[in-house]
């Protein structure tokens, strides 16, 4: 048996997750199981806790240094990534949405454009809108038959040299849709980002979950060799279920870049918090062991998941992702179905649409709307698979049954 086997109890607490009212919201079901916020229902790797439980066992939280972290960053990423980082242009900085959004306000002003792939990770979307850029929309390809998402390379060029936005937001692997992009991929998007001098901020949040075969390239190393200013971000809070411990390294192309962003960090006074960094620490010295007995487990939830699907003759049909452990499923004809049965009940809410609302109500399960990710994603939903083998198969099938009563 597993460790993932056994998952944490975290209804009643304060998981935003658990939250019955933000169930409410997003699906029309208070007591609906959540499997829509991308945190993982395993506990966080006990080498973290430990750290913490040491640091809290002083009875004293205050100032706290960060000497060595970067150091420690540096050698996790060498030996998950075979990355050798530049420890100088390596950025200690809060949670990986505010180092987003410094540096665009870094290197962007009001009216700006910034090019950003869709479907889109929704606080992309609203960090730009409350910046006041112009997002430009590049809408990744999809092939039904295959049930596969990839890059245009074609129409993001096109996109870049008529608009010549001032940054590029890219998510590597991609949010929500779980591509991995390969090398020649990503060379083709820095060569026509350094064409039209777009600065590009690459979001590696879910990099350290790549799967058995896949690999990641951090953006940085193919920036590099460019001459390419590009900000490649990291962080441990996907990787070791501490979303709540808001902490990321920014790896800077450039001096001038890292010296810009220290000194918009310490304009502002912002930075990880004591147990934030003891948690980053903890993380990276000692949770590579757990990790690589989670990414297996996550891709065997994979598997039950399409033999559901099959078995069960389901509509429904899963975008494999190879990272991350929240993934796409495609629900066309299941919509379909819907619009033509058109029940007021199952009307979405302006958080929600109707699938989510759909599998809230009637299967009891809480999954993100494919509108929350941008317009014409209404026919997907995004299902969180971190949770126990039987937790996860049990979901699946609940939304499975709830199909079959409405298309019979």
């Amino acid at each position: 048996m597993s460790q993932f086997d056994h998952i944490a109890e975290r209804h009643g607490t304060v998981s935003e997750k658990y939250n019955k009212d933000l169930i409410e919201l997003f699906c029309g079901n208070r007591e609906a199981e959540p499997f829509w916020v991308a945190d993982m229902d395993f506990h966080t790797p006990e080498v973290i806790l430990e750290a913490l439980r040491a640091e809290l066992s002083t009875g004293v939280l205050g100032y706290v240094g960060s000497s060595g972290l970067i150091s420690t960053f540096s050698t996790f990423v060498q030996k998950r990534h075979s990355w050798q980082v530049d420890p100088s242009l390596t950025v200690i900085a809060p949670g990986m949405l505010a180092s987003i959004a410094l540096l665009l306000d870094l290197y962007t002003r009001k009216g700006d454009s910034v090019l950003l792939p869709f479907p889109a990770y929704k606080p992309f979307v609203s960090i730009l809108n409350r910046l006041e850029r112009n997002i430009v929309p590049l809408h990744l390809t999809y092939e039904g038959n295959s049930a596969t998402f990839s890059f245009p390379l074609e129409t993001y060029t096109k996109a870049m040299r008529e608009n010549s936005p001032r940054a590029l937001l890219f998510c590597s692997p991609h949010n929500p849709t779980g591509m991995v992009f390969s090398p020649e991929t990503l060379r083709s998007i820095a060569k026509v980002a350094q064409e039209v001098d777009t600065l590009v901020i690459s979001d590696e949040i879910h990099s350290d979950l790549v799967y058995q075969g896949e690999v990641h390239t951090p953006f940085n190393r193919v920036s590099a060799d460019m001459g390419l200013r590009s900000a490649t971000c990291m962080a441990p809070s996907k990787t070791f279920n501490m979303a709540g411990e808001h902490f990321s390294m920014v790896v800077c192309s450039d001096r001038i870049m890292k010296q810009d962003l220290v000194q918009k960090l310490e304009s502002f006074h912002v930075g990880p918090d004591y147990l934030a960094l003891t948690s980053a620490r903890a993380a990276y010295q000692g949770g590579l062991p757990w990790l690589q007995e989670l990414i297996p487990y996550l891709e065997s939830n994979l598997d039950s998941i399409e033999e559901l699907l099959r078995e069960r003759g389901s509509t429904m049909r899963l975008i494999r992702p190879s990272a991350s452990f929240i993934a796409l499923l495609d629900c066309t004809a299941l919509l379909a179905r819907l619009r033509e049965a058109g029940h007021e009940t199952l009307a979405p809410s302006k958080e929600a649409g109707y699938l989510s609302h759909f599998f809230g109500i009637e299967a009891g399960i809480a999954v993100n709307d494919g509108s929350w990710f941008g317009n014409g994603y209404e026919n997907f939903v995004r299902f969180n698979y971190a949770s126990s083998r039987e937790r996860v198969k049990s979901a699946i099938l609940a939304m499975i049954e709830a199909e079959k009563r409405l298309i019979g």
